[in-house]
């Protein structure tokens, strides 16, 4: 198997919020949310990234909801009492996870991260911009996600993609995902975060594709079996 992974952020002004993992047995991306003006907390959403990555990895081996239930629960365990965890923009993340173990594929999405998954029969695209419920301070949290998996023999290609990457099909529709798949096999991931980036130049005033942000954060972690 090969694994390559791309990461930008949006603004050169600012630190990218998004996070990348490659572990043994584990893929996963973080998505920052941006934080609000009163949070409750005294940290950054930068650093509960940092922290909640940490812990994911460190619990590679339950599978993938239990995985991040615990690594919420360490993770707040980090700044309970200095913070107030309950308050409703307290930092959290999106979060997309995929865990190989013997002969399956796991997967899991919370928030609008996506995970898109290639198999012999179907393209598999899973990401929740309905409810768009995110990993902040409390495990329930991950009664959410959206979780299934896979047959790993019948696994050609995954990518996990923060909202800022997945934009390119999304978005500004500049391919399907199968092209998508198809141009990261050729080029690797940094390519499709570099032909978004020149679509979001030409549209700096979000005229031609109203959005938010003129240019998020962009991650990507694709693996080719």
């Amino acid at each position: 198997m090969r694994t390559q992974m791309a990461t930008e952020a949006g603004r050169t002004t600012a630190p990218s919020e998004d996070r990348a993992l490659v572990g043994p047995n584990l893929l996963a991306v973080l998505d920052g949310v941006t934080a609000k003006p009163e949070t409750g907390c005294g940290h950054g959403v930068g650093w509960f990234a940092d922290q909640l990555s940490a812990e994911i990895l460190r619990v590679a081996h339950l599978e993938p909801a239990a995985a991040l239930r615990q690594a919420i629960a360490q993770a707040a365990e980090l700044h309970d009492g200095t913070c107030d965890l309950d308050h409703p923009d307290s930092p959290s993340v999106a979060v997309a996870l995929v865990q190989i173990t013997d002969d399956v594929l796991r997967y899991l999405v919370l928030g609008d991260a996506t995970v898109v998954v290639d198999t012999k029969g179907e393209l598999r695209v899973v990401s929740d911009t309905v409810t768009n419920r995110t990993a902040g301070a409390k495990p329930a949290d991950v009664e959410h996600a959206l979780t299934g998996e896979v047959p790993l023999p019948d696994v050609r290609r995954v990518a996990l993609l923060t909202d800022g990457a997945a934009r390119a099909v999304d978005l500004f529709g500049l391919f399907g995902w199968p092209q998508a798949l198809e141009l990261m096999t050729a080029n690797g991931p940094d390519d499709l975060i570099r032909r978004m980036r020149a679509v979001e130049k030409e549209d700096v005033k979000a005229v031609d594709w109203p959005r938010e942000k003129i240019s998020d954060d962009a991650t990507v972690v694709y693996l080719e079996r």
